[in-house]
């Protein structure tokens, strides 16, 4: 299963690079070898290890033994395609006002990655909140670095890198309870963010009653501060930690408190309905959902049986996610009872395939939905409009080289 090489699919040139990244690539450009997405020559700056593979020269790369390591949401299709030994997922954080497709791809590109790399503690916990293999290199803890860049190797040698995940969760609340202890985070702005990440870091590694009394603070400053979101933001997520200690009834009831719209006492009225019905674990899966813990909730969906309520939670937090193929591995076409159903399965068929690089079966899938709402033809200009990005970003890459 070692990898024995990886070919990076940039996001410009190897100056683009995050520093952090190109520390990685540097130590590891000796004990593996290293392609680069380029026409023309990598920059004079990158090991001499790492050498240039132009598109056409990837048509006939042989992948048996290498990984992938994408960089651009945008190069999902062709990396997907190649069928690397390992995918690896180090696309930047989301960016304000990026185009719809890349923020999709981005989120196909991290579901179907056996390891992902994030450059920022923000995005990091946006992803730890989807899926399991994830780790955060931004150069701000060695400690955490150490541990990152052991990942990927554990990774391309083909070994899981799941004990490395919570050292490296338990590394970030020890930063933040060294933090809040050493009163270095003023009041304000920077002490509200850090009481909650802190919060959020030991409810990832389930230190729940430390998780709890730091939430609690942060939504008392939060108050203090006529924070508006005090109660959606802050104190709900008390109703997640209160969950994981198996408290479902407590914790509706703790996010009853918080709902406020139309909309959030409907929901309330569903989990109570489930809980007086005894779907305890349906209440707590969506109860997850409302708290963007999409992993939690599709991990008690999965050991479900997926009856209609269950099954459109599911159906929603994996295409939410971008998890398409485990729709289609868990549905079959018989269980679909509406136009509806049939329209989006057949959606999510076309854009596996899409993603597979099965360019045919994803045209004829498209065509089929689009019999019923010519909508689904838009899926087939989606194709031809990531086919246009990544030629684009292949020449962005050229131009950042140097190369014309």
């Amino acid at each position: 299963m070692t990898a024995s090489s990886f070919v990076i699919f940039p996001d410009g040139g190897w100056n683009n690079l995050p520093a952090p990244f190109q520390k990685l690539f540097e130590k590891l450009s000796g004990q593996h070898h290293i392609y680069f997405i380029s026409n023309g020559p990598v920059s004079t700056l990158a090991p001499a290890a790492v050498k240039a593979l132009s598109l056409k020269q990837l048509e006939h790369f042989d992948w048996k033994e290498a990984a992938a390591v994408v960089m651009h949401p945008y190069w999902i299709q062709a990396a997907m395609a190649a069928g690397p030994k390992q995918l690896i997922a180090m696309p930047d954080s989301p960016r304000q006002g990026e185009p719809a497709l890349w923020t999709k791809c981005r989120k196909w590109l991290c579901a179907h990655a056996d390891l992902i790399i994030a450059d920022a503690e923000l995005y990091y916990l946006d992803q730890a909140f989807c899926a399991e293999h994830v780790f955060l290199l931004d150069g701000r803890d060695e400690v955490c670095d150490l541990l990152a860049r052991q990942a990927f190797s554990w990774t391309l040698s083909g070994f899981s890198p799941k004990p490395l995940i919570r050292l490296q969760q338990r590394c970030m609340a020890e930063r933040y309870s060294k933090l809040l202890l050493a009163g270095t985070e003023k009041q304000g702005a920077n002490r509200l963010q850090s009481l909650f990440f802190h919060a959020v870091f030991r409810y990832l590694i389930y230190d729940l009653e430390r998780a709890k009394e730091s939430l609690l603070a942060s939504f008392e400053l939060a108050v203090l501060e006529e924070k508006g979101d005090a109660l959606s933001m802050y104190y709900r997520f008390l109703s997640a930690i209160e969950l994981k200690q198996g408290l479902t009834r407590q914790a509706v009831q703790t996010y009853s408190f918080t709902a406020v719209t139309e909309e959030e006492r409907r929901t309330v009225d569903f989990l109570d309905d489930w809980l007086h019905a005894g779907k305890d674990e349906l209440a707590g899966a969506l109860l997850y959902r409302l708290n963007d813990d999409f992993k939690q909730a599709l991990e008690m969906l999965e050991h479900m049986e997926l009856e209609s309520m269950a099954l459109r939670l599911f159906v929603e937090s994996s295409i939410q996610t971008g998890r398409l193929k485990k729709v289609l591995d868990r549905i079959s076409p018989e269980q679909l009872r509406t136009e509806d159903e049939r329209q989006q399965y057949l959606l999510l068929r076309g854009t596996s395939s899409m993603l597979e690089g099965k360019r045919y079966e994803a045209i004829h899938a498209f065509l089929e939905a689009a019999e019923s709402r010519v909508e689904a033809l838009g899926n087939i200009a989606e194709l031809a409009a990531l086919d246009a990005a990544v030629q684009e970003l292949a020449k962005e890459t050229d131009r950042s080289t140097g190369f014309n």
